[in-house]
């Protein structure tokens, strides 16, 4: 009888001890779908995150380019006011060489 009684006890702690392993396994699965979510929501911002670098380095690619043409067209520029410059200079001249 007193074994059957501390086998019932140690069962009944046993059991106890079951449940509370299940309590605590409820409790991690839980946090570890929380972590999922956040994992899954900082995955969406790490995507859109890419979309947007990668939509930034093409329009810095078509800025360069057109800083590039900028700068091309602005030394062109400057080379054509200096023709223009030293226009007044070569009708000079010319005047002269032709009215000698």
């Amino acid at each position: 009888m007193e074994n059957e009684q501390r086998i019932v006890e140690l069962l009944a702690e046993t059991l106890i001890k079951f449940d509370q392993m299940i309590d605590e396994q409820k409790q991690t699965n839980q946090r570890l779908e929380k972590v999922e979510h956040i994992s899954s929501s900082m995955e969406h911002s790490l995507i859109s995150m890419d979309n947007q670098l990668e939509k930034l380095e093409k329009g810095m690619s078509k800025l360069n380019l057109q800083t590039a043409e900028n700068s091309r067209a602005t030394f062109k520029l400057a080379n054509e006011i200096e023709n223009i410059a030293h226009l007044h200079e070569r009708v000079t001249k010319l005047e002269k060489a032709v009215y000698k």
